[in-house]
Protein backbone atom coordinates (compact mmCIF):
# COMPACT_ATOMS: atom_id res chain seq x y z
CA UNK A 1 0.00 0.00 0.00
CA UNK A 2 0.94 3.38 -0.65
CA UNK A 3 1.85 5.96 2.26
CA UNK A 4 -1.81 7.30 3.47
CA UNK A 5 -4.01 4.41 2.17
CA UNK A 6 -6.59 2.67 4.29
CA UNK A 7 -9.64 1.06 4.49
CA UNK A 8 -12.02 4.11 4.67
CA UNK A 9 -15.20 3.16 2.85
CA UNK A 10 -17.90 0.19 2.99
CA UNK A 11 -17.48 -0.64 -0.83
CA UNK A 12 -20.16 -2.81 -1.10
CA UNK A 13 -22.60 -0.64 0.56
CA UNK A 14 -21.61 2.47 -1.63
CA UNK A 15 -21.92 0.13 -4.74
CA UNK A 16 -24.53 -2.30 -4.02
CA UNK A 17 -26.92 -0.21 -2.60
CA UNK A 18 -27.17 2.47 -5.23
CA UNK A 19 -27.12 0.14 -8.39
CA UNK A 20 -25.70 2.16 -11.38
CA UNK A 21 -25.63 5.81 -9.70
CA UNK A 22 -22.43 6.07 -8.33
CA UNK A 23 -20.66 7.31 -11.36
CA UNK A 24 -16.86 7.21 -10.72
CA UNK A 25 -14.11 8.48 -12.83
CA UNK A 26 -11.96 5.07 -14.07
CA UNK A 27 -8.59 5.76 -15.42
CA UNK A 28 -6.13 3.28 -16.66
CA UNK A 29 -3.26 3.83 -18.92
CA UNK A 30 -3.04 4.01 -22.30
CA UNK A 31 -0.49 2.19 -24.53
CA UNK A 32 2.23 5.46 -24.90
CA UNK A 33 2.32 5.51 -21.03
CA UNK A 34 -0.56 8.57 -21.09
CA UNK A 35 -3.13 8.63 -18.61
CA UNK A 36 -7.11 7.42 -19.72
CA UNK A 37 -9.92 8.50 -18.11
CA UNK A 38 -14.08 7.46 -18.59
CA UNK A 39 -17.29 8.32 -16.43
CA UNK A 40 -18.23 4.69 -15.50
CA UNK A 41 -21.09 3.32 -12.98
CA UNK A 42 -21.78 -0.40 -13.02
CA UNK A 43 -19.78 -1.31 -10.06
CA UNK A 44 -20.79 -4.10 -7.67
CA UNK A 45 -18.61 -5.55 -5.28
CA UNK A 46 -19.19 -9.39 -3.70
CA UNK A 47 -16.55 -8.86 -1.33
CA UNK A 48 -14.23 -5.91 -0.17
CA UNK A 49 -10.83 -6.77 -2.36
CA UNK A 50 -13.15 -6.87 -5.94
CA UNK A 51 -15.28 -5.19 -7.61
CA UNK A 52 -17.24 -6.59 -11.27
CA UNK A 53 -17.32 -3.75 -13.56
CA UNK A 54 -19.92 -3.22 -17.01
CA UNK A 55 -17.94 -1.45 -19.79
CA UNK A 56 -18.27 -0.71 -23.35
CA UNK A 57 -16.34 -3.74 -24.63
CA UNK A 58 -15.18 -1.18 -27.54
CA UNK A 59 -13.69 1.31 -25.08
CA UNK A 60 -10.28 2.65 -24.81
CA UNK A 61 -10.63 2.00 -21.06
CA UNK A 62 -11.22 -1.78 -21.90
CA UNK A 63 -8.05 -1.78 -24.43
CA UNK A 64 -6.14 -0.72 -21.92
CA UNK A 65 -7.26 -3.08 -18.96
CA UNK A 66 -7.11 -5.75 -21.52
CA UNK A 67 -3.61 -4.80 -22.02
CA UNK A 68 -2.36 -3.62 -18.95
CA UNK A 69 -4.64 -4.32 -16.28
CA UNK A 70 -3.42 -1.37 -13.99
CA UNK A 71 -7.04 0.94 -12.96
CA UNK A 72 -7.64 3.51 -10.64
CA UNK A 73 -11.94 4.46 -9.38
CA UNK A 74 -11.98 7.84 -7.95
CA UNK A 75 -15.80 7.76 -6.25
CA UNK A 76 -17.44 11.31 -5.20
CA UNK A 77 -20.54 10.02 -3.97
CA UNK A 78 -23.31 12.31 -1.24
CA UNK A 79 -22.88 12.11 2.24
CA UNK A 80 -19.26 13.23 2.32
CA UNK A 81 -17.95 10.18 -0.08
CA UNK A 82 -14.63 10.51 -1.61
CA UNK A 83 -12.24 8.07 -2.36
CA UNK A 84 -9.64 6.49 -4.86
CA UNK A 85 -9.71 2.71 -5.54
CA UNK A 86 -6.23 1.36 -6.96
CA UNK A 87 -6.25 -2.23 -8.13
CA UNK A 88 -5.44 -4.73 -11.45
CA UNK A 89 -8.59 -5.75 -13.47
CA UNK A 90 -9.53 -8.45 -16.14
CA UNK A 91 -11.83 -9.12 -17.99
CA UNK A 92 -13.97 -12.23 -16.88
CA UNK A 93 -17.12 -12.06 -19.89
CA UNK A 94 -16.06 -10.33 -23.44
CA UNK A 95 -19.62 -10.21 -24.23
CA UNK A 96 -22.78 -10.31 -21.45
CA UNK A 97 -25.60 -11.98 -22.41
CA UNK A 98 -27.51 -8.89 -21.33
CA UNK A 99 -26.13 -6.62 -23.92
CA UNK A 100 -23.24 -7.95 -26.42
CA UNK A 101 -21.64 -4.35 -26.78
CA UNK A 102 -21.02 -4.21 -22.73
CA UNK A 103 -18.44 -6.26 -20.84
CA UNK A 104 -17.80 -7.81 -17.80
CA UNK A 105 -14.21 -6.88 -15.65
CA UNK A 106 -12.88 -8.16 -12.65
CA UNK A 107 -10.92 -5.51 -10.49
CA UNK A 108 -8.86 -7.11 -8.14
CA UNK A 109 -8.63 -3.63 -4.84
CA UNK A 110 -5.12 -3.42 -3.87
CA UNK A 111 -6.02 -0.06 -1.88
CA UNK A 112 -8.09 1.95 -1.03
CA UNK A 113 -7.12 6.01 -0.47
CA UNK A 114 -9.74 8.69 1.86
CA UNK A 115 -9.79 11.79 0.11
CA UNK A 116 -12.01 13.83 2.10
CA UNK A 117 -11.10 17.15 2.64
CA UNK A 118 -11.09 19.16 5.12
CA UNK A 119 -12.32 22.14 3.86
CA UNK A 120 -15.32 21.05 2.03
CA UNK A 121 -18.19 18.27 2.23
CA UNK A 122 -18.86 16.52 -1.09
CA UNK A 123 -23.03 16.93 -0.89
CA UNK A 124 -23.30 14.99 -4.36
CA UNK A 125 -21.60 13.26 -6.79
CA UNK A 126 -21.95 13.35 -10.35
CA UNK A 127 -26.05 12.43 -10.79
CA UNK A 128 -28.00 10.63 -13.98
CA UNK A 129 -31.53 9.30 -15.12
CA UNK A 130 -31.72 6.98 -17.87
CA UNK A 131 -33.06 9.17 -21.52
CA UNK A 132 -35.53 5.99 -22.13
CA UNK A 133 -37.63 3.05 -21.06
CA UNK A 134 -34.82 1.49 -23.09
CA UNK A 135 -31.97 2.31 -21.01
CA UNK A 136 -33.94 1.61 -18.00
CA UNK A 137 -34.17 -2.08 -19.18
CA UNK A 138 -30.70 -2.29 -19.91
CA UNK A 139 -29.42 -0.62 -16.60
CA UNK A 140 -31.90 -3.37 -14.96
CA UNK A 141 -30.11 -6.43 -16.95
CA UNK A 142 -26.79 -5.57 -17.02
CA UNK A 143 -26.78 -4.87 -13.27
CA UNK A 144 -28.47 -8.47 -12.76
CA UNK A 145 -25.81 -9.57 -15.01
CA UNK A 146 -23.04 -8.88 -13.38
CA UNK A 147 -24.53 -9.50 -9.69
CA UNK A 148 -24.94 -13.35 -11.37
CA UNK A 149 -21.55 -12.91 -12.52
CA UNK A 150 -19.93 -12.11 -9.56
CA UNK A 151 -21.62 -14.52 -7.75
CA UNK A 152 -20.28 -17.19 -9.21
Amino acid sequence: AHKGEEKVFDLRKIFNENPNRVISTVGTVNEDGSPNTAPMSFFWCPDQRTIVAGMVGASQTAANIRRDGRVIIEVLFGGDVAFGIRGRGVVITESLTSNAATMAVKIRVASVKRDTSPAQVITSGPLCTPRSARAVEYEKAVWEELVGIASR
